[in-house]
């Protein structure tokens, strides 16, 4: 094992993603020459390529104050500068949340800074990201680690404010720390939130960091509960190895971490952290690791977590193992266990969710076209074999055969004209679909939702309204997933009397996700439940914190129902183009035997000719065919195995 795991992991994931990304262009391409495009079909294809264009992976790194969050960040992302790029040193450390990527729009490096007021306003911070305005911008100097790493001091910078403006701004008094030197005010974070871009290989290959500073920003920011942990692939717990798992830690655990458990893509981690303290000169090393075992088997029955997936590190020693290159150092920091499990599981969840997103169904698109191109095949060998028997200069034969042409592409004209009302059934069945959650049905929802928050006089009333809320958001998608079903059965019904009445061949129709839009809304209602709960909200609505944690979840709902109404469009438009697809191209293999017969009447030509023209358009097929097979069997073939060769270690990327 060497320092290299989780560079090599992302080179060959990403390596991996741009072979897909490229057999998919090339599938666009081949449907183009093989006279199977479609513009619905084709911008299908574009969306599937945005979505591995756009992919990020995410690692969230959460726990208490002081846990040695942003030392462990700085150990395994950052140790090739030599030094600490993020501030963690005693008592000088990140204040805010702070996501740090590679901004692919801009390709820009840059620190920014949300300041702390704008917790006074209920606007949530995916909004504020469209507002540049609203940031202070610092530019980072991406080639100078010492001045990097003084800009991010930044990030450690706090103010003081009397305990009464704290409370408005959504923290805890008893979370807060009073000022030395000004009796009576406390001390909080200058900063709201904080974004980091900068072109870090890891970065540019589309990894993304979140460093969460502790209770008072998780209790006080619902969208790092409800949106930025559970979109994350990997969340690390850090705790304190020689205090174990304290209160605080717990109440974090409990309130914002553990109902991620049973998200599907998603890897849950503890991470016991600065077990160097418990490293004695005058113990032997194998008493000291028969200790941390006991921590975590204690850790593991208090959290529930597999030991597996719990990892005892030293954040500190294994970032000063790797700017020295002590490998016994770096061995004894238990530094490198986690690297292998995050890259691992990390990874594994992402290609897991690509594969379900794009690679099934990019890869159905390319069995449909097949099944079409044996269609054509089978066509055109026909057509060889009635010209096979058609006798030299035989007109009566010959007209026979244009004669059977005409009529099989007049049925098939019938056909498509069969397809048209159809077509049209769908779409309304769509309309019907996006109508259940129009935005003026889910405007009205939240108007009555703020109505009864406004009049709502207790917590208990407020923690009713919001619950109310998510019962009628329920209701809507139950009635939308009943519908989802009865479009589903409507389509199966529509594909099997095609391929019974009409001897079309067999294809499973694109399905929607009716228990999926349920299942997601659900998850993501039970943990906005528990943290309206949890939250100890003030007693009206004119309270910041109600009305900022009610904004978030309505703009999370409101986010979700517009990528389903999406999906409920595209299913629309597309449900039924692989039949449309197969009886133009079946129609269009007919039109052009039909012409060259109709060459042959006003010609005299001979069938030869005509033969020796299928014979190589069925050598074509062959070809192009094997082709589609080809891209089918990459699409579907599992990422190479890692190799340490021509990979750029991440703790090495950035040495000059």
């Amino acid at each position: 094992m060497t320092a290299q795991v989780f560079s090599r992991h992302i080179e060959t994931y990403s390596l991996w993603k741009a072979q897909v990304a490229k057999e998919i262009r090339a599938y666009r391409l081949w449907l183009r020459r093989n006279n199977l495009f479609t513009p619905e079909g084709d911008m299908r294809l574009y969306q599937l390529l945005e979505t591995l264009r756009s992919d990020y992976v995410t690692i969230a790194f959460a726990g208490e104050f002081s846990r040695g969050k942003t030392e462990l960040i700085n150990a395994i992302f950052f140790s090739g500068f030599g030094q600490r790029i993020l501030p963690s040193q005693a008592g000088r450390t990140t204040m805010c949340p702070t996501e740090l990527f590679y901004d692919r729009e801009t390709r820009t490096s840059y620190l920014r800074l949300l300041p702390i007021e704008t917790r006074l306003t209920d606007i949530p911070i995916a909004d504020y990201r469209g507002m540049p305005g609203q940031w202070v911008e610092i530019p980072l100097m991406a080639d100078n680690p010492s001045e990097m790493a003084r800009v991010m001091m930044s990030l450690t910078e706090t103010k003081v404010v009397p305990v009464a403006d704290a409370v408005k701004l959504g923290f805890k008094e008893e979370l807060l720390d009073e000022s030395e030197n000004e009796p009576g005010k406390v001390e909080i974070p200058a900063w709201r939130h904080a974004l980091v871009s900068f072109p870090h290989p890891l970065l540019q290959q589309g990894l993304c960091i979140l460093d969460t500073p502790g209770l008072n920003a998780l209790g006080s920011e619902p969208e790092l509960t409800l949106s930025l942990l559970p979109q994350a692939q990997a969340v690390v717990f850090v705790m304190a190895a020689d205090q174990g798992v304290t209160a605080s830690d717990m109440a974090i655990w409990n309130e914002h971490v553990a109902s991620l458990k049973d998200r599907p893509n998603l890897g849950l981690y503890a991470v016991l952290n600065k077990v160097d303290t418990l490293w004695d000169e005058l113990d032997s090393r194998k008493k000291i690791e028969k200790a941390l075992s006991r921590v975590v088997r204690a850790t593991s029955r208090q959290l529930e977590l597999k030991e597996s997936d719990i990892v005892p590190v030293s954040a500190k020693q294994g970032l000063l193992a790797k700017v020295r290159d002590d490998q016994a150092l770096l061995l004894r920091s238990h530094i490198l266990e986690l690297e292998k499990l995050l890259s691992d599981a990390v990874l594994g969840y992402r290609r897991q969710a690509l594969w379900e997103s794009v690679i099934e169904e990019c890869a159905a698109h390319v069995e449909n076209s097949l099944q079409l191109l044996n269609t054509r095949r089978e066509q055109l060998l026909s057509q060889k074999h009635d010209l096979e028997n058609l006798q030299e200069s035989n007109v009566e034969a010959l007209t026979g055969m244009v004669q059977k042409a005409q009529k099989l592409h007049e049925e098939f004209k019938r056909k498509q004209t069969a397809l048209t009302p159809t077509q049209r059934l769908m779409d309304r069945q769509s309309n019907i679909l996006q109508g259940i959650i129009s935005n003026e049905v889910i405007s009205q929802l939240i108007e009555r939702t703020q109505g009864r928050l406004m009049n709502a006089r207790t917590t208990v009333g407020l923690v009713r309204a919001m619950r109310e809320f998510f019962t009628e958001i329920d209701a809507i998608i139950g009635e939308l997933s009943h519908q989802a079903d009865l479009s589903n059965r409507m389509a199966e019904s529509v594909y099997r009397k095609f391929e019974n009445e009409f001897g079309l061949q067999r294809i499973e129709p694109r399905l929607l996700p009716a228990r999926g839009f349920r299942r997601r809304l659900h998850e993501f209602i039970h943990d906005a439940d528990e943290l309206s709960r949890l939250m100890q909200i003030a007693l009206n609505f004119e309270s910041l914190a109600v009305r900022r944690f009610f904004t978030t979840t309505v703009a999370q709902i409101t986010e979700f129902l517009q990528a389903v109404r999406r999906e409920l469009h595209s299913w629309g438009q597309n449900a039924l183009a692989p039949l449309s697809q197969q009886l133009a191209s079946q129609k269009l293999t007919v039109e052009q035997h039909l012409q060259q017969l109709q060459n042959m009447q006003r010609t005299g030509a001979t069938a030869a000719g005509r033969i020796k023209a299928l014979n190589t358009l069925v050598m074509d097929l062959d070809g192009e065919a094997a082709q589609a097979a080809q891209m089918l069997e990459t699409l579907r073939s599992p990422p190479p195995e890692d190799e340490d060769s021509n990979v750029v270690a991440f703790s090495r990327a950035w040495q000059r």
